[in-house]
């Protein structure tokens, strides 16, 4: 005679909805605690979380990204792989730090235009104080979309060596020419 099939093995589509909340309300919580002052929370506490919340981000859906990526954006000190993380994620997910994070530094922006997409870099270039060294970065990937938008940003700072580069560009890119020209470093 042989067994009834185990009740697991057809999942029942109203248990995905509780995991669902249950997910969603663990990001949440682990995203607060790493949001949580340095005097609540110590530092190993703080990248033990970090970790556990990289993990659980790897497989959650996009909208769950963005909220913690929302979360996150105006932390002051944000341990460096959930930054790389998100950075390297979809646009949608990686524009709430790279509108909102005033603290996210040179090489954060710079592993984020050498590894993500160039809508990520025009991102970049459209941020306020644009530093040399990410300035080079971007110019290095040789998209002149992404050149145009450094160029019109005020804030940047450029390098003798990335002007030449842009002026090598200008050649083949004329729309670039009156950008460059209004630069203060010709």
């Amino acid at each position: 005679m042989s067994e009834p099939a185990p009740l697991t093995a057809f999942p029942e589509p109203e248990a995905e909805k509780p995991k669902a909340r249950s997910r969603a309300a663990l990001l949440k919580r682990l995203a607060d605690v790493v949001c949580l002052p340095a005097s609540r929370v110590n530092a190993f506490e703080r990248a033990m979380t970090a970790d556990l919340l990289v993990e659980m981000l790897r497989d959650a859906v996009v909208e769950e990204r963005e909220k913690v990526a929302r979360r996150l954006a105006n932390l002051v000190e944000m341990p460096g792989t959930l930054v790389r993380l998100i950075l390297r994620d979809e646009l949608s997910v990686a524009r709430a730090l790279l509108e909102n994070s005033p603290t996210l530094g040179d090489a954060d922006l710079i592993d984020c235009a050498r590894h993500a997409t160039t809508e990520h870099r025009r991102m970049i270039a459209q941020r306020r104080g644009v530093g040399e060294m990410v300035a080079d970065a971007l110019v290095e990937a040789g998209e002149a979309t992404v050149v145009e938008v450094l160029l019109r940003n005020e804030l940047v700072k450029f390098s003798h060596h990335t002007i030449e580069t842009v002026v090598a560009m200008s050649r083949d890119n004329p729309r670039l020419l009156p950008l460059l020209l209004r630069r203060a470093e010709l």
